[in-house]
């Protein structure tokens, strides 16, 4: 019985220790921040986001039914889901939230890039993680999936 509770003790000590951890939610420097503002501004990053947005609701707005397509999804709907899509983007917290784990020399570096490569700006060409592009079309399917419900109880 002795060896039960103290087994019993054991787990109980440790699964409460490991609640108590707290995980740090990083931030960008103020430094971070000016280079990635300028980061998005010399390479074109929102036109080429919104871009892929585009792409991404336009595939998702397809519907494919018996051998045949069709849109779900009218012009004007897909219209309101790029404006949230882009103001939801253009709140600049969260573009810092997809350069937090750059350094500061890897940020200049990619400033650098682009202003060396200014033809990769008018190609809308960046380079961006897949969690970003899984982000985006997370919040597109979001959207989309509102704006069919919504249509739905009308």
């Amino acid at each position: 019985m002795k060896k039960f509770f103290l087994l019993l003790f054991i787990i109980f000590s440790i699964s409460s220790y490991a609640q108590s951890v707290v995980i740090q939610t990083k931030f960008p420097t103020e430094n971070q921040k000016k280079l990635i503002d300028e980061l998005i501004e010399v390479s074109g990053y929102t036109n080429s986001l919104m871009k892929t947005a585009n792409l991404l609701l336009f595939r998702k707005s397809i519907q494919h039914e018996n051998g045949k397509s069709f849109e779900i999804l009218s012009t004007d709907e897909k219209k309101i889901i790029l404006e949230h899509i882009r103001d939801s983007y253009l709140r600049q917290g969260k573009l810092y939230l997809d350069f937090i784990n750059l350094s500061e020399d890897n940020l200049q570096n990619l400033i650098k890039f682009y202003i060396e490569n200014s033809n990769l700006k008018s190609s809308n060409y960046v380079f961006v993680s897949d969690i970003i592009i899984h982000n985006l079309d997370n919040e597109i399917s979001i959207e989309v999936n509102k704006t069919l419900k919504e249509k739905s109880t009308k």
